[in-house]
């Protein structure tokens, strides 16, 4: 049950990082763009920290640093054992990543992948296990990343909580959190996520804000800023017009998909 926060910053950006490689698709951020944000954010007096973390910080009287901004990685990929861990370690950053439990070990192949993203590996259940030793946080993002709302309810429920009961089996850590495969679900799926996690995570382009809905929490999917003057703008009033534009410009997409 969600409470009033008694601490902390109250609005505060989740990033959404996928792949760390260099075929400059869609879902991807190269192993050099990605050390030069995390080395921005740095400089800027940032902590990277996981979803848990702020979700406890809201809700407890647990500190939050100065500047906190949540890093989460959906799909779990297996260049991030390179090109993330080793680097947030360095930073003394957290960060989330959320796991598809019937892929662990196996590649991202599955069905409605944008055009150009390449089929890369993902982490096995030992990786996870090590970067859970490096004060990582395992999510759930499904057992097998198809859309929810493509499902019956019964179908998507099972989705839902088999994917953190087989995390927490193979890891032997309570899974807290949830990301929705593409974003998508249903007030009723919602509602099956609210039951079984502390807080899940949407493709809304926004900040995330203690008062809001935990289990639909906005995130800034780091594609819009991948670019490093871009990426600097983060948490600036030109930073903050620019994603208004960005959420307006999806908002007018979404809209002519439905028509």
């Amino acid at each position: 049950m969600k409470t009033q926060p008694s601490s902390g910053a109250r609005v505060v950006p989740i990033l959404t990082y996928h792949s760390l490689d260099d075929s400059g698709a869609v879902t991807s951020v190269g192993p050099r763009g990605f050390r030069q944000h995390m080395r921005s954010l740095q400089r800027r007096g940032f902590t990277g920290i996981s979803l848990s973390e702020l979700l406890e910080g809201w809700e407890t009287s647990a500190p939050l640093p100065r500047r906190p901004i949540v890093l989460t990685f959906d799909d779990g990929f297996a260049n991030l054992v390179d090109h993330a861990v080793p680097l947030l370690a360095e930073l003394k950053f957290r960060a989330t990543v959320f796991a598809i439990s019937g892929r662990c070990g196996q590649t991202n192949d599955w069905p409605g992948q944008a055009a150009g993203v390449p089929h890369l590996p993902l982490l096995t259940w030992s990786a996870l296990a090590e970067m859970v030793a490096a004060d990582w946080e395992v999510g759930a993002h499904s057992v097998t990343h198809r859309p929810l709302t493509e499902m019956s309810l019964a179908e998507a429920t099972r989705e839902i909580r088999e994917s953190k009961t087989t995390i927490e089996d193979k890891l032997g850590r309570e899974v807290k959190t949830f990301a929705y495969p593409f974003g998508l679900f249903t007030p009723a799926m919602r509602n099956v996520v609210r039951e079984d996690f502390h807080g899940a995570c949407s493709v809304r382009l926004a900040r995330a804000r203690a008062h809001e809905d935990w289990h639909e929490l906005p995130r800034l999917d780091v594609y819009y800023v991948r670019r490093q003057l871009l990426f600097q703008l983060l948490e600036t009033f030109p930073g903050h017009a620019y994603l208004a534009l960005r959420r307006a410009g999806r908002a007018v997409r979404a809209g002519a998909i439905r028509n």
